[in-house]
């Protein structure tokens, strides 16, 4: 999952709302494996988190626009120059999420289009359970299409981390992408921002890489949140990837540590 796809997903849990996003997915996971890593916090207090149920079975839309200086998903960079601009739009009532992303590369010809449908399954003060199905088309040189089933779990028992895992199956290569994150607690600056450390371990079975079984790579960094008003937000993230055996063993991507970074603004009506 792209860190896109990530955190998209991660922005639903947060809500009790979907991956994210990814990533999203997810954010690519994003990755991200999307999934993704987050730029939804997942620790905020009971008071914010109370304050984001409010109007839960109401219909509500989300859209957001940002950009990545590039377009890491399942750890490996999938442009080969530049990054990536995002619009997204989610619309949710109570626990279904409709979703729509459209990305374009800043310097090449790639185009890549998600259709996602999400479900929160449950939400209790210690367990939050996600499941949906995506679609993606990508154009570029050659045309891509794909069909994903998601899911996502964390568990918030812990005050200082949450835990969480994110699985994604591929209808197109019938594989299994796995990632296991932690995130840290939460850390105010200015008043009301608040920053979040992370660290995931990604695996893939036969997703990224039709014939390896395996550890994928390991991503950490941070992500942060600035509430510009009750309806706009400000979002970014720092993150490095480490490379592991699937993607040392994939001779389409350079196996490569890598730094990449992203930010967004999202306005909820």
């Amino acid at each position: 999952m792209s860190y896109q796809a990530v955190k998209r997903t991660e922005s639903i849990k947060a809500k009790s709302v979907l991956l994210s996003k990814v990533l999203i997915i997810l954010v690519c996971v994003s990755s991200s494996g999307g999934l993704q890593a987050s730029t939804e916090i997942l620790n905020n207090t009971r008071e914010e988190k109370e304050s984001l149920l409010v109007g839960e079975n109401h219909l509500s839309v989300q859209v957001e626009f940002g950009g990545e200086t590039q377009y890491i998903a399942e750890g490996r960079d999938q442009l080969d120059d530049g990054g990536i601009i995002w619009g997204e739009m989610v619309i949710e009532y109570a626990s279904l999420h409709l979703y729509s992303s459209l990305g374009q590369a800043s310097r090449q010809n790639y185009r890549e289009w998600q259709l996602g449908i999400a479900y929160a399954v449950f939400e209790t003060e210690t367990f939050e359970g996600i499941i949906g199905l995506q679609f993606v088309e990508i154009y570029a040189d050659e045309r891509e299409s794909d069909g994903e089933f998601v899911s996502a779990w964390a568990y918030r028992g812990i005050d200082w981390v949450t835990a969480s895992i994110e699985h994604t199956y591929s209808l197109q290569s019938n594989g299994h992408f796995i990632e296991l994150s932690l995130h840290g607690k939460s850390v105010e600056f200015s008043g009301k921002g608040l920053v979040t450390p992370y660290v995931s371990q990604a695996f893939d079975f036969q997703f990224a890489n039709e014939t390896y079984n395996g550890a994928n790579h390991v991503q950490f960094g941070f992500e942060a949140r600035y509430p510009l008003s009750q309806e706009l937000s400000l979002f970014g993230h720092m993150s490095h990837v480490i490379p592991q055996g699937g993607i040392k063993r994939d001779v389409s991507f350079e196996a490569k540590q890598q730094t990449f970074a992203g930010v967004n603004i999202s306005l909820q009506f």
